[in-house]
């Protein structure tokens, strides 16, 4: 595990070294690309901004209500389409439908139906994470073997006991692995929206410090949107971990 951490911090001290280089030489132009160490200060003074916190509220605020509702949506409609083939059946030409869509190029129709609005932003993000939720709840829910369901029959378990005690559990890692793929989305979701709108938010912030002139700060901003991205990640994988401790761990390579 340390010599993994080691070489994760080379990697990304290569990658400072590389940008600084390309600063230095003045390959591209500073305006484009500042160096590490102006966007770095510029860091340093948003932290200390209460427009900088305020416009991160902004983002997570919306990038977290459209998840909730995805998540409210998207676990219990693919349990239900992953154990009743009739339900999934009869809702796939749907679904394949909706999935097709790429959000973003929507946004002008949500911008003209509920306007620039925070609950725009929260639908959009809604819409771009139900699916990721949906589908590996429903393929969970699928997971469970055909002998373990002849088992459940054969000594005719209650259909709730049954969800509750079998199907439930079997999906859980899956739903899990959905969740956190959402997650991220969420958030790169809500700040795609921001850009391209004029709603309040780290996507506002960097398009308008890049109008500004402000290069160094419009990267500071970038950079914030990746570490929340990357926090929200480790996050979610500390929470699978914790509630999926009774699984045994995977062993490759024939181990």
């Amino acid at each position: 595990m340390a010599k993994v951490r080691l070489l994760q911090l080379g990697a990304l001290t290569v990658v400072l070294a590389l940008w600084a280089l390309i600063a230095a030489v003045d390959v591209v132009s500073s305006t484009a690309l500042p160096g590490p160490a102006p966007v770095a200060a510029a860091l340093g003074d948003l932290l200390g901004s209460g427009v900088f916190w305020q416009a991160v509220g902004e983002t997570l605020r919306g990038a977290v209500t459209g998840l909730a509702v995805a998540i409210a949506v998207g676990v219990p409609v693919g349990l239900v389409t992953g154990v009743y083939q009739a339900a999934e059946e009869s809702s796939r030409l749907l679904m394949e439908i909706l999935r097709s869509f790429p959000v973003i190029a929507l946004l002008p129709v949500f911008l003209l139906v509920l306007g620039s609005t925070p609950g725009m932003k929260a639908t959009v993000v809604f819409l771009a994470c139900v699916f990721p939720v949906l589908l590996q709840a429903q393929y969970g829910a699928r997971s469970v073997t055909p002998a373990i369901h002849e088992t459940v029959h054969g000594y005719r378990i209650p259909r709730r006991l049954r969800f509750r005690r079998v199907i439930l559990p079997g999906a859980v890692p899956s739903i899990m692995t959905g969740l956190r793929l959402a997650a991220t989305t969420s958030v790169l979701v809500a700040i795609g929206v921001e850009v391209l709108t004029t709603l309040p938010g780290i996507g506002h912030m960097i398009m308008e410090s890049q109008a500004g002139g402000a290069s160094a700060r419009a990267y500071a901003y970038i950079l914030v949107a990746g570490g929340i991205g990357y926090s929200i990640t480790v996050l979610a994988q500390f929470a699978e971990h914790r509630l999926l401790r009774w699984r045994p761990p995977v062993h490759q390579g024939g181990e």
